[in-house]
């Protein structure tokens, strides 16, 4: 007698089958956003450069005084001079940042859909297998993350195991 296949597998994988065009849509256009959130790091880094040639914020009213620069640019001069690395690092997020966060959200969900309606699409048995599987992981990495913090030292080890290391 032959395996006991799900009836409905053919429709499960029908549904993965489209979610993965979905996903690669999805990290099409975050990609797309990505280079957009690199050019405008880089316009940031590149405007923090040039705030950094001034010596001080009397260099920096002089270039507006003599019409180097413009208004608009004096007052945010002024703001990135006197805030220095913490501004260029810790800015308001833009527009295509979010959208970025957003789509790579939407795509980790699409990612899981797939996941679930290929694991409904294998037998009982396979699923089972999988599931022992995801258990022996998930206890190798949570082995691991204790090991990696016992070196840092984060937690002591006294020879005994922790709830941490059992869950």
């Amino acid at each position: 007698m032959g395996k006991q296949v799900n009836p409905d597998a053919a429709g499960y994988l029908l549904e993965a089958a489209a979610c993965k065009k979905i996903l690669k849509e999805l990290e099409r256009l975050a990609e797309k956003y990505k280079r957009k959130v690199d050019r405008e790091q880089a316009a940031r880094k590149a405007e923090f450069e040039a705030v950094m040639q001034y010596s001080s914020e009397k260099d920096i009213l002089d270039a507006y005084g003599w019409e180097f620069i413009t208004e608009k640019q004096y007052d945010r001069y002024l703001e990135l001079f006197r805030e220095g690395q913490n501004a260029l690092e810790h800015h308001a997020p833009t527009s295509s940042e979010i959208a970025y966060g957003i789509l790579c959200r939407m795509a980790a969900s699409v990612q899981r859909d797939i996941q679930e309606w290929e694991f409904c699409a294998l037998t009982p048995e396979q699923q089972r297998t999988a599931r022992e599987r995801a258990e022996k992981n998930q206890i190798e990495w949570k082995r691991k993350i204790a090991e990696i913090k016992k070196r840092r030292g984060i937690i002591e080890d006294d020879g005994h195991p922790t709830i941490a290391d059992i869950n």
